[in-house]
Formats: C-alpha cells, sequence, structure tokens
C-alpha cells in the first residue's frame, strides 16, 4: 500500500463531494471510501466507511465490509476481521462483502473459509470464479448450485479434472433419473483448469437430491439436498376477513420436528399437556416429522403416536420447515383452526385458549403471535439479537404476569412470527398454504402473514401469554447462506415490508403492554441503582464504565414535563427484566410500587440533583446515596440549591480533575473522589498534533457556534487541516459544508478509544460549556492525547501539554488560542 499523504493535502473528508444531507449521502461516502482505499489512504477511507456504517442501525453489509478493508490496512486485524464477520452474517451475497471475505481470509483474517458462502449466494462472475477457484484448491472436485422452481431444475454445475462429461442424477420419491452434461466451451463461472456446464432441465416436484458422477469413479463427485419450490400463487382471492367473529373452531397444534431431542421434547410434553388441559375441548397435536436422523426422536414420536397423545405424519425426505408444514395443513379439515409451533417453543398452561381468546376477539384477526423471549417484534422485555431462553420457573412467572394484566387484549402487528403462530380457520382458507419459495426455511412465515393482510385480515400480537422460544437452534450450518438468500427474496416480494417493520419497532407500541408485565413481575432486589436525567451524556459514560468493570444493575432515567417527573426504570442489560417499566414520580402507583420494593444495595445520582419528588422516593429506599457530578453548574446545584442535598450525600464522585479541583474548593461536606481513569495505552506525545478531535457527546447551540468559530479559524491558518467532529450536530448537512470539518456520526462511549486510534487524531478538544469533561479525561488517558476544554474550577493553567480553555471567553478567542495551541505552542489562556 503506497505511503498516506501529508495532513496539508486536500482529501474528500468535507465539501459538497459527500453529497451532505441528501439521500445520496450513503453513496457518495461509499465512493469516497472506496477511492480513499485504491490511492493508498486507509485511515481516510476509515473515516467515510465508519460514517457510512453509523447512518443506519444495523449498519449495511458493504458498509461493514469496507470498513473492515480499511481496518486491515490499518493493522487492526481484530477489529477488521470482527467487522467482516458481522457483515458476511448478514449478506454473503453483497459482492463487496464476498470479495472482502475472499481477500481477507486468504490475507490470513481469522474467520472460517468464506468460499463455499460465496459460490452458494453471490451473483457476480468474477466472485464466483475466486469462490470456486479456493475451494477447488481446497480439494472439493466439483461444485453444483441448482435449484428446482416450478417443475425444472435450473443452475450450473463446475468440476475439476479433464473430462468433458458428468452425469447429474436425480433422486426422488419415485427413483432416480440421470441426465448428462457436457462441459460448455468458455464457461464463465470456471476458474482456469476447470469446466462447467449450465443446467435447465425437467424436475419433479418430489425431488429430493442430486449427485455429480463422472464414469469409472465409484463415489460421486457431489450431491445434495433439494428443497422443490414454487411460485404458483397461493391465497384464495374469494376468500376475505368475515365483518362478524366466526363461531369458535377445532384446534391443532401442528408441529414439524428434525433435530434436538431434548427441545423437542420440552415442546411435545407441553403441547400434549396443552391438549389435556382443554377439558375434552376438541384439540389435537398433529406432530411432521421430516424425516429426521435422530433415532431416539424417532421412537419417542412412535411411542407418542401409539398411545394416542399426538397424530404423527412421517416424511420419507427432509421437506424443510414450509414442505413439514404444508404436509400438515394438507390434512386438515378446512373449518380446522391451527397453532404453528416451532419444536423448541414451549406452551405454557393455558396459552391455547388464551390464544384462541385472543384470535375471536374481533372479526378481522386473522394471525396471533404471542410475547417470547425471542419473538420478533413481540419480543420480551425487549428485541435482541441473542435472546437467553428463561428457566421453566421464569417463564411461568413472566406468562402468569402477563395473563393477569391483557387476558385476551390484542395489539396489531405488520406481521406475526412462526414460532407460534395462531392462524384462524377463516384467514387459513384465504391463503391456503405455506409458500415454498423459500425453500428449507426463513421468511416463510412473514409471506404467509403478508398475504393473511393482503385478504382483509389483521396480525396481532397477543400479550396476554409468553412462550419460551429457543431460537436459531435449526439450520445452524446453513442459516447464513439460507437467510441472506431469503431475505433478498423476501425483500423483493414485500419492498415496503422491512421500511414498516423499523418503523413499528421505532415507534413500539408494544412498550406500555410490556411494562404492564414487568410492574407485576418481583422487582430484582441488591442491584445497584443508577438515576440521571434522561439523555445525559455522563450517564451514559457512566453507564460504559460500569459495564466494562463487569458491574450489572438497573438504571432510571427522569425528564420534567409540565410539572410532572416522568421515570423509566430498566435493566443495564438489554436482554434483561425491566426494560419497559414507566411511571410517575409524583403518583402512587404500580409501577412506583415495582421501585419501592427494589431494595439497591446503592443509588447514584449522575448529573444534576434529581427532582424533589424523586429525591424524596430515592430516600426512602434506604440505600447509601452516591452523586457523580461533572461541571461547575452541577456542583452548584448539589452544594447551593433550593434545598442543598450534598449532606446527605455519602460520596460525591469527580467525573473528571477539573470537578475534583472545585469541589475541594467548595469544601463539599461528605468525602470526594475521582473517577480513576486506565493508564494510555499508547506513548504520550510531546506535543499536540493535528487532526484536531472536536468531542461532541451531545448537540447543541453553544458546541456548534464553537466549532463554527474554530473552523474559520483553522481555515485562515492551515487551510489543509481539519477536524474530526467525535459525535453529531443538529445540522451534519451544514458542518460539512464548512469545508474542514468531518462527522463521524454519534458515538457511544465504548467506541471513542478504537476510533481516535484509527481516525489518528493528534489532539482532542470539548467546546466551553458542553457536558463530557468525563469522557474527555478518560479519553485523553487512554490514548495519551493532549486536550483543550474548559477547566470547572477556573484554573488558568493547565498541566503542559494540556490547554485550558475559558468559558467566559468569546467563542472566537478560544477558538484562535486553541489554533495556536495544535499548531505548535500553548499560549495563555484567552481573556
Amino acid at each position: 500500500m503506497s505511503q498516506e499523504p501529508s495532513l496539508s493535502d486536500q482529501v474528500e473528508l468535507s465539501g459538497p463531494g459527500l453529497m451532505a444531507g441528501t439521500a445520496a449521502h450513503g453513496e457518495a461516502l461509499v465512493g469516497a471510501a472506496t477511492r480513499a482505499l485504491a490511492s493508498g489512504r486507509p485511515r481516510d477511507a476509515f473515516a467515510l466507511a465508519d460514517r457510512r456504517c453509523r447512518l443506519t442501525s444495523p449498519p449495511a453489509a458493504s458498509a461493514l465490509a469496507l470498513r473492515a478493508l480499511a481496518l486491515w490496512f490499518l493493522d487492526a486485524r481484530a477489529e477488521a476481521t470482527a467487522d467482516l464477520a458481522r457483515a458476511f452474517a448478514a449478506d454473503p451475497a453483497d459482492p463487496l462483502t464476498a470479495l472482502a471475505a475472499l481477500q481477507l481470509s486468504n490475507a490470513g483474517a481469522d474467520l472460517p473459509d468464506p468460499a463455499l458462502l460465496v459460490a452458494q449466494t453471490a451473483s457476480a462472475h468474477d466472485l464466483l470464479r475466486l469462490a470456486l477457484r479456493r475451494l477447488f484448491a481446497g480439494g472439493s472436485p466439483a461444485f453444483a448450485r441448482l435449484d428446482p422452481l416450478d417443475g425444472r431444475l435450473l443452475g450450473w454445475v463446475a468440476w475439476t479434472g479433464e473430462s468433458d462429461r458428468l452425469d447429474l442424477v436425480l433422486s426422488d420419491a419415485d427413483g432416480a433419473a440421470r441426465h448428462a452434461l457436457a462441459a460448455e466451451p468458455g464457461f464463465p463461472l470456471a476458474p482456469p483448469g476447470a469446466r462447467g456446464a449450465y443446467v435447465d432441465c425437467p424436475v419433479s416436484a418430489t425431488v429430493q437430491g442430486f449427485k455429480l458422477e463422472r464414469a469409472g469413479e465409484a463415489e460421486p463427485l457431489a450431491q445434495g439436498a433439494l428443497w422443490p419450490r414454487s411460485g404458483a400463487a397461493l391465497s384464495n382471492a374469494a376468500s376475505r376477513a368475515p365483518e362478524t367473529t366466526p363461531d369458535r373452531r377445532d384446534i391443532v397444534v401442528l408441529i414439524p420436528v428434525y433435530e434436538d431431542f431434548e427441545a423437542t421434547q420440552d415442546c411435545l410434553r407441553a403441547a400434549v399437556a396443552a391438549k389435556a388441559e382443554a377439558g375434552g375441548a376438541p384439540v389435537r397435536v398433529l406432530v411432521v416429522d421430516d424425516a429426521s436422523p435422530n433415532r431416539r426422536l424417532r421412537l419417542l414420536l412412535d411411542a407418542l403416536a401409539g398411545r394416542g397423545l399426538v397424530d404423527l405424519l412421517r416424511n420419507e425426505s427432509n421437506l424443510g420447515f414450509a414442505g413439514a408444514v404444508n404436509r400438515g395443513l394438507e390434512s386438515l379439515r378446512e373449518d380446522e383452526d391451527v397453532l404453528i409451533l416451532n419444536s423448541d417453543a414451549v406452551l405454557p398452561p393455558g396459552a391455547l385458549a388464551r390464544l384462541a381468546d385472543v384470535a375471536y376477539s374481533e372479526a378481522g384477526i386473522g394471525t396471533v403471535t404471542p410475547f417470547s423471549n425471542a419473538g420478533e417484534l413481540a419480543s420480551f422485555p425487549a428485541r435482541v439479537d441473542r435472546a437467553p431462553l428463561p428457566t421453566v420457573d421464569e417463564a411461568r412467572r413472566i406468562d402468569a404476569a402477563a395473563a393477569k394484566a391483557h387476558g385476551s387484549a390484542a395489539i396489531d402487528l405488520p406481521t406475526g412470527t412462526g414460532f407460534a403462530l395462531f392462524l384462524r380457520h377463516d384467514a387459513r382458507r384465504a391463503v391456503r398454504r405455506v409458500t415454498s419459495l423459500f425453500g428449507r426455511g426463513y421468511f416463510e412465515d412473514l409471506d404467509l402473514c403478508l398475504r393473511v393482510r393482503a385478504a382483509g385480515f389483521r396480525n396481532v400480537a397477543a400479550p396476554g401469554v409468553f412462550v419460551p422460544h429457543g431460537g436459531g437452534r435449526s439450520f445452524s450450518a446453513e442459516r447464513t447462506a439460507l437467510l441472506a438468500k431469503n431475505r433478498r427474496l423476501a425483500d423483493r416480494r414485500f419492498p415496503a415490508h422491512r421500511p414498516e417493520a423499523s418503523a413499528f419497532a421505532a415507534a413500539d407500541p408494544l412498550r406500555a403492554a410490556r411494562g404492564l408485565i414487568e410492574a407485576a413481575l418481583p422487582a430484582p432486589s441488591g442491584a445497584p441503582l443508577l438515576v440521571f436525567a434522561a439523555g445525559d451524556p455522563l450517564a451514559e459514560e457512566r453507564l460504559f464504565r460500569l459495564r466494562r468493570e463487569g458491574e450489572t444493575g438497573l438504571a432510571l432515567e427522569w425528564r420534567r414535563s409540565d410539572g410532572t417527573t416522568h421515570l423509566r426504570l430498566h435493566a443495564t442489560e438489554r436482554a434483561s427484566a425491566p426494560q419497559s417499566l414507566a411511571f410517575v414520580a409524583e403518583a402512587a402507583d404500580a409501577g412506583f410500587a415495582a421501585l419501592s420494593d427494589l431494595a439497591p444495595r446503592s443509588i447514584e445520582c449522575v448529573g444534576a440533583p434529581p427532582p424533589a419528588a424523586l429525591w424524596a422516593r430515592l430516600a426512602e429506599l434506604g440505600a447509601p446515596l452516591d452523586a457523580l457530578v461533572e461541571g461547575a453548574a452541577a456542583v452548584e446545584a448539589w452544594i447551593e440549591g433550593d434545598e442543598p442535598k450534598v449532606g446527605l450525600l455519602r460520596r460525591v464522585l469527580a467525573a473528571d480533575r477539573g470537578t475534583e479541583a472545585l469541589l475541594r474548593q467548595r469544601a463539599a461536606p461528605c468525602p470526594v473522589e475521582l473517577l480513576a481513569n486506565e493508564p494510555s495505552i499508547l506513548p504520550p506525545r510531546a506535543a499536540p498534533s493535528p487532526p484536531l478531535g472536536l468531542l461532541l457527546p451531545a448537540p447543541s447551540p453553544r458546541a456548534e457556534r464553537f466549532l463554527r468559530a474554530l473552523s474559520g479559524r483553522l481555515r485562515a491558518r492551515a487551510p489543509g487541516h481539519r477536524i474530526m467532529v467525535l459525535g453529531a450536530t443538529m445540522d451534519d448537512a451544514a458542518a460539512f459544508g464548512l469545508g474542514n470539518v468531518f462527522m463521524t456520526g454519534r458515538v457511544a462511549p465504548g467506541e471513542l478509544g478504537p476510533l481516535v486510534r484509527h481516525l489518528q487524531l493528534g489532539a482532542l478538544c470539548l467546546s466551553p460549556g458542553t457536558p463530557g469533561l468525563g469522557q474527555l479525561d478518560r479519553l485523553a488517558a487512554e490514548t495519551g492525547l493532549t486536550m483543550a476544554a474548559a477547566d470547572p474550577a477556573g484554573r488558568p493553567d493547565a498541566p503542559s501539554p494540556h490547554l485550558h480553555l475559558d468559558s467566559f471567553a468569546r467563542d472566537r478567542d478560544n477558538a484562535l488560542a486553541l489554533v495556536d495551541w495544535l499548531l505548535g505552542g500553548v499560549p495563555s489562556p484567552p481573556t
């Protein structure tokens, strides 16, 4: 890689070329990052790709892959590998992601060989050739990519060796059919030394698998399973949602099973118990054995069926989730309701009746999805990537609280989730069956529910039912390829769904329902309690430090509105309850009763003192009270307020050295301690050097005025130097328009240290009057960089080589002092 240009060189990090503030900003960032990599500027490529990653959540796969490439050339190999793994898991078919994975894994990145997934998912010829070259070099003699769709087998085959012919053997329920394949001259997908041919031949609807055989060789070159797909219309246009609620019908619990004996055994035990709980009501359990290879599981199913506890259908070959569900649906009477249940989901007592109550509570309801720890949009306590499975006792407590709080209430969803999907008989009649377009599995439940909506029915959540779900156990080896392929297909079929689901998740209409359940659950006791104003950057920094130290606890956020103190109580870990508990400090309601039962071992108030109503409540809890303060305003509020509270504290923690000095000057009537920072992990610099990192934990008009003043002064003195803003302003487009400013976008406290190192900043700064002194202190200590900030204690001199700014000086004077200091020398503070 070529040498990076000097700091005075003009680069594409600001100005109109990035098209900030327009819909093309993301594409402009990717283009600029690609050019920066091609010209040997990995630091600039990292800055551009990193900002692109921060524009969407989760980041686009291509943006993560581009950032991984930049990090690799910056010698941040572990972080590059982590980014690439995330990108590859999100979309291995993305061309940039696939190319980066092939290149970096070949260069030594610690990744599973991506060649097989690229060959299974990518479409670009050059990527396929690279992947096949890797596979063939690793010893694979052949590879086939085949798709049975609507009675024809489409795809291609590539192989090594001198042979110009192979036999493609297709097996189905009636036997095997042999098709001769001749190598096509100049086959575009084959790497040098290999041959290939396209496949287009008729295939039966029951095709099960394939083999590639070569004359004279006993073993097949390649083999695998096939899952026929169909694009035929599935919905019944004549069936629409009724205007009146129909009479209740018999219920069938339909469970496709394949592997995982322990989870399936728990699922079946609960399903059979649900049948018994019905008290003679017409409920039956229908199990579809999808050609399970597990002998113990087959024997268990035979025993249950022999005793009449379940009805059993057994597939001769593995049809996948959709095929197994359809086999079960086709055996039902037209007037039966069905609960499609994953084999790793466990029905709690009474859940089946409660789901039916919701389904028949209104005329237009077609599907019902219960709450679950892994229920996609209907997750409790929050939607997380790897939701832990609650214990049996925990799940029953949650379900009991949900039933008591919500009964048969229904809340609309964009789409249900197939782990436990109650499908009413009339909605089932409208959609007929699960689509087979998605092959082995994933997204067929989304397709089903969106077709239910198209027929005029509603998809709803049942907040009164909680069904624990293992989640992600099936198809583990193929999950990435399946998800990537089927997500693209779902996006093409329903382009409006993903934006709708994102908007639903952001609005979170289920928050209040989750809060009512949490209020009825036993309050966690003995945990530390952190109390802070909503949106306080100091609180985010404190939470980051606690998580880094392995400390978990509870957070109580407060905000004032119209004379009322609104509170939100949540666990510091998103996978733990509570997450949605909200109440008012001035009211003695059920929500506040949960707070009264907490019995925290300590209470730490971060930032300004809590409002009087909340402070009184906290004092009643009887736990030791601490305060974490930053800046002169917070010190004054604790010591000089209408009702000084500092005397009731066990101790005061200072977020930074300036605040510590101010507390000692004011002689706080309790012990004062400084939050400890980790030692520098980089060698300290003798003097600051550009570029400058301007820390911006939260947007504010005052910080942006200072940024404009600083940009103008720096541009006049050193036109080629840049200001890297670590955060987001209220108008990033305007900041980019300054010409020498680059905005990273919002940065979490834990991301700051790596970001500063990868951007290779020379100094750090915090604009006067902006919160974040503790964060700046910690960041300077961790990175060994010099820093400039206003001192809360009003000290005129900073320990060299740092700079104290003046909180009372004009922005242009502070900016001038900062530029002088940055470009060489540490001047006296401005007057």
